[in-house]
């Protein structure tokens, strides 16, 4: 299969033995996992990452960052202790909580817990379960503030095909033959533990966030008019309400963070963009399915907005200054202190690369989506031309960041190692 043109902006063109070699050279412990017939993951004690899936051991489908293009690069990234490396991370939040020591200036007073991110790991493997575990030390900066001890057991597994269960017209292509057989299909659970120790009501729930090569298009499965909250820069036509959902183009080079609220999503997003050339119509699709609990007090607010709050999902674009990626990001159960007891969550991750039209529809099938509306966006219809209103379906009490400094270019963006950006790695 022929594999995706790089943009220089959405990383090096990576291949499954490259990152393998990267990581032993850099002494990170890590495990190949086989989650598809011909696509594999592999899952890193630093930073609890996973890379891929890599198909026929091709490149991996998710970002990577340029330090992977070479072992001296990687090398210092490990060794300077740099959350900013690419894949499939698991996070604490809320954001505002345990990383912004001053929410009146946010991008000036963002830190990273070590101990968080990338962490200690230790990575055992039994099967095919890969199982990783890390202590992390915060502390809040929101009410009310003090030390919070959260404890992150992590277990990466493969999932089988979704829709591997369906019969008949509604799964068969133009050819008449069953997508599943079409599409090359790799998926993974990640089963996330957290168990917080506090002396006080500290609020948490556990956040995975994808870093996704930048230039396709999200979908959000989402009912009509849907509540969207900006937390930066307004993400404005770049989001358009499509049937079943809403739309949203990931630059890589216009920097947002959205919200969408529980009580209007089903947990499903989704992330289509081209591979090849042009002429060759092939699509790349991510799934992420997480459960949206409408009843659950999901605490991320925006800097500016104390106590707007109950977005179940979000998606960010960086504006070039971390990378040049987009993130697909998911919470998962709140915990309330000081003492609760541990709550697990599980977050699948769907992969399947083929024809554009084979993979718009198994879109269709996931998302709700129709499965032409995908094909559009794959082959480069912005959001406002794929939808009936080109009006984003932001809630008119929807905050905007005005306290936030206007989008830096990459030159004057803060380095990932000074300043990480506060979507969910962002």
């Amino acid at each position: 299969m022929t594999g995706p043109a790089v943009d220089p902006a959405s990383g090096p063109a990576v291949d499954l033995a490259a990152v393998e070699a990267r990581l032993g050279t850099a002494g990170v412990a890590f495990e190949r996992l086989i989650v598809g017939p011909d696509a594999v993951v592999v899952v890193s004690s630093y930073g609890g990452r996973v890379y891929g899936p890599f198909f026929a051991a091709g490149e991996a489908e998710n970002w990577l960052p340029d330090a992977f293009g070479d072992d001296a690069s990687f090398g210092a990234l490990v060794a300077g202790g740099d959350w900013n490396v690419g894949g499939d991370r698991v996070w604490i939040g809320p954001e505002i909580a345990y990383m912004i020591r001053d929410r009146s200036d946010y991008w000036g007073s963002y830190e990273m817990p070590p101990s968080l991110d990338p962490g200690r790991h230790e990575l055992e493997r039994t099967g095919d379960r890969v199982t990783m575990t890390r202590v992390a030390e915060l502390e809040a900066f929101t009410e009310p503030t003090g030390a919070v001890r959260a404890e992150l057991g992590l277990v990466v597994r493969p999932a089988a095909h979704p829709l591997r269960h369906l019969r008949g017209a509604s799964v068969a292509n133009g050819d008449g033959a069953s997508v599943v057989d079409c599409v090359d299909y790799g998926g993974y659970v990640t089963e996330v533990r957290l168990e917080i120790a506090s002396d006080g009501a500290h609020e948490a729930e556990s956040w995975v966030l994808d870093q996704v090569r930048p230039g396709g298009t999200a979908f959000v499965s989402a009912v009509p008019e849907a509540q969207v909250t900006d937390y930066y820069e307004p993400v404005g036509d770049l989001l358009a309400e499509v049937p079943g959902g809403v739309a949203v183009s990931l630059t890589g080079a216009d920097r947002f963070k959205i919200g969408f609220a529980a009580p209007h999503v089903a947990g499903r997003v989704g992330h289509v963009r081209a591979v090849g050339e042009p002429a060759d119509d092939r699509a790349v699709l991510f799934v992420r399915g997480s459960h949206s609990d409408p009843s659950a007090e999901y605490s991320e607010e925006p800097d500016p907005s104390p106590g707007v709050r109950g977005d179940s999902l979000h998606l960010y674009d960086d504006d070039g200054g971390l990378g040049g990626f987009a993130e697909i990001e998911a919470r998962g159960t709140p915990v309330l202190g000081p003492r609760p007891g541990p709550v697990t969550d599980r977050f699948s991750s769907w992969w399947f690369r083929g024809r554009t039209d084979d993979v718009a529809r198994v879109a269709q099938h996931l998302l709700g989506v129709p499965a032409a509306t995908v094909a559009r966006a794959a082959r480069g219809a912005a959001p406002r031309l794929l939808g009936s209103s080109t009006a984003p379906p932001t809630a008119p009490s929807t905050p905007t960041p005005t306290s936030l400094a206007p989008t830096t270019s990459p030159s004057s963006a803060p380095s990932p190692s000074s300043a990480p950006s506060p979507r969910g790695t962002t």
